[in-house]
């Protein structure tokens, strides 16, 4: 029974996300399931909220648990925003429609 108590509380884990800002220069997260990618402007991470973005100058990722969804990431950080995967999947799409 402790077994199964244990892995409902990490399934419940999963589907939760904290963001945690500190000062504009130091980035906590978690429920973070991939990052998709990462330079020193712009990280785009998939959540269990969704899709991710941030933004910033000489962004750097300091750690990353990936068995638990944590992820720290320090610089200069100017926005974070959700959005949804589907709808930048459909403005792509629809960008692309108009270069054919």
């Amino acid at each position: 029974m402790n077994i199964q108590t244990n892995q409902n509380i990490l399934k419940n884990n999963l589907n939760n996300q904290s963001i945690y800002l500190d000062n504009r220069n130091s980035l906590k997260l978690s429920g973070v399931t991939k990052i998709d990618s990462l330079n020193p402007l712009e990280f785009l991470i998939e959540t269990t909220l969704g899709g991710l973005q941030i933004k910033g100058n000489e962004l750097e990722m300091k750690s990353f648990d990936i068995d638990n969804g944590n992820l720290n990431i320090v610089g200069s950080i100017d926005s974070i925003i959700y959005f949804n995967k589907s709808t930048k999947k459909n403005n792509k799409g629809f960008i692309q429609k108009l270069f054919k």
